[in-house]
């Protein structure tokens, strides 16, 4: 029994979805996507910026990083992680192959495609992930679009992940 449970574990596809979250709205979308993506059976772990640890990036089978925009960048603490995850690049590229996407949640939709773009350049050009392109919440928008898009973001994903 121990070990079909086990084989099971090995079988099913991981998300880890991890953001920084400044006032809330990160953290929001971070939990939407996980629900899209567990609406197609991937198993999703979303984990805070200061949760996340380089094993938890090499052992997901596809990963997504969330950060507010500040001056149309991420948050130091996500640059924080993406520093350190050069010595997964170095170590055999370990990211590589695996699913990738990012999110903002942004003043301004300009400041946001400029986010996004710096999340995508490092996940997709150097560790080459198979990037699904990276989505943005911008000020005035309704919650329940968010959401909306969100999920359907975490089902692109998962569809990503299970194929």
């Amino acid at each position: 029994m121990y070990i079909l449970r086990l084989m099971k574990r090995l079988a099913t596809k991981r998300l880890l979805v991890v953001y920084y979250t400044g006032k809330g709205s990160t953290k929001r979308m971070a939990e939407e996507i996980g629900k899209g993506a567990e609406r197609l059976g991937v198993e999703v772990e979303v984990k805070s910026i200061g949760e996340c640890g380089l094993t938890d990036l090499a052992e997901a089978d596809g990963i997504v990083i969330g950060s507010p925009t500040y001056f149309s960048n991420v948050a130091w603490q996500v640059k924080k992680l993406i520093d350190e995850s050069i010595a997964l690049y170095r170590k055999e590229h370990q990211l590589r192959g695996k699913v990738g996407g990012c999110f903002t949640s942004s003043g301004t939709r300009r400041d946001g495609k400029d986010c996004i773009r710096m999340l995508e350049l490092t996940l997709g050009f150097h560790h080459k992930l198979k990037m699904v392109p990276g989505i943005i919440r911008s000020s005035g928008d309704r919650e329940e679009e968010v959401s909306e898009m969100c999920q359907q973001y975490g089902m692109e994903i998962a569809k990503q992940i299970l194929s």
